[in-house]
């Protein structure tokens, strides 16, 4: 019968701090006893590390040891721990995982880590962070992994975004292989939806309850014939980046104003507007869009863009007039 894993430190082997490394195939390492440990890592639900050691081992190694510290990426996407104090370690060691982003859900972030037995042989499996999504001021993408006392790290994504046919952000990096040297090119997608409630900003919500997504600062929109556009700077030495948001526009008399969005699976998400309706110098009716709020947007459509002839001449009609026509988002619309 095999014992009961139990958590423990090793300070009772040596009285100096521990000191921790990590193979190439990601098997920790005990220096100072010339010993390497078979097993895998693992992390619960407070993002705490620990590392699994299958037998055989020494009898003075527990079955598991718990390792404490700070989260980060390095520059090749890889997962890296930096020690603190904590469990008799030996301060400001890192941990480097040999691992690929594989997933980012709206609540977590999952890596795969590649690690070979005493054996030889190979096996994968997954680690996984859990905390939340954020853009910084630069329009970057980050994860703070949840710490104790409400603290957190943040892992930067230093790579590139776009926003795919579907209207999901993708991000891209790519790494160098450990073994062949070669890069490797990645595509991470974010499952969510828009959120068009403010002026100069463009939202992408992951997870609405606990706040998780990205806030970009832009420009005001633009609408397309079909769709959507925006512009935005990225990075600490900011890029211009246009944000293209696919879809069509279409009146309905119940709901108002809709933008149909494609996503996923060929799902359509419509999003709903409020708007103000007027006759401009070239006698074109223009729309003035607003939120729920009923607060300007600052994005402005032409009534030909997105009306049948038939119902456009009906609102040009009212309004030469003189009569009001508006309408709140999701509430229809008079005239």
């Amino acid at each position: 019968m095999r014992d009961a894993p139990v958590y423990a430190n090793i300070s009772n082997m040596n009285n100096t701090r521990i000191r921790y490394s990590i193979d190439p195939t990601n098997r920790l390492l005990l220096p100072q006893f010339r010993y390497i440990l078979d097993g895998e890592f693992k992390t619960d639900k407070k993002n705490t590390l620990t590392y699994i050691v299958r037998s055989p081992r020494p009898p003075s190694i527990p079955h598991q040891l718990k390792l404490s510290g700070n989260w980060s990426l390095d520059k090749n996407h890889n997962l890296v721990m930096t020690l603190n104090k904590e469990n008799n370690q030996l301060a400001g060691q890192k941990i480097t995982l040999q691992s690929e982003i594989i997933r980012a859900k709206a609540d977590k972030l999952e890596f795969l880590i590649s690690a070979k037995d005493k054996s030889g042989l190979a096996h994968l499996y997954i680690l996984g962070l859990s905390g939340t999504w954020q853009a910084d001021k630069y329009n970057r993408l980050k994860f703070l992994v949840q710490k104790k006392n409400d603290a957190h790290n943040e892992l930067m994504l230093s790579g590139s975004w776009e926003i795919d046919k579907n209207n999901q952000i993708i991000y891209t990096y790519t790494k160098t292989g450990l073994k062949t040297g070669r890069k490797i090119r990645q595509n991470i997608a974010f499952k969510g939806h828009w959120d068009f409630s403010k002026k100069y900003r463009l939202i992408y919500v992951l997870n609405k309850g606990t706040g998780s997504g990205f806030d970009f600062t832009v420009s005001l929109g633009r609408p397309l014939g079909r769709g959507l556009q925006y512009e935005a700077g990225v990075g600490l030495k900011p890029s211009k980046k246009i944000i293209t948001l696919f879809g069509s526009w279409k009146m309905n008399e119940k709901l108002g104003l809709l933008f149909e969005m494609p996503s996923e699976e060929g799902h359509i998400n419509a999003v709903r507007f409020g708007a103000n309706l007027q006759l401009n110098k070239n006698q074109e009716l223009e729309l003035s869009l607003k939120n729920n709020l009923q607060k300007d947007l600052g994005i402005k459509l032409k009534l030909s863009k997105i009306l049948t002839e038939n119902q456009g001449e009906a609102f040009l009609q009212a309004a030469r007039e003189g009569r009001k026509i508006t309408f709140q988002a999701g509430a229809g619309f008079r005239w």
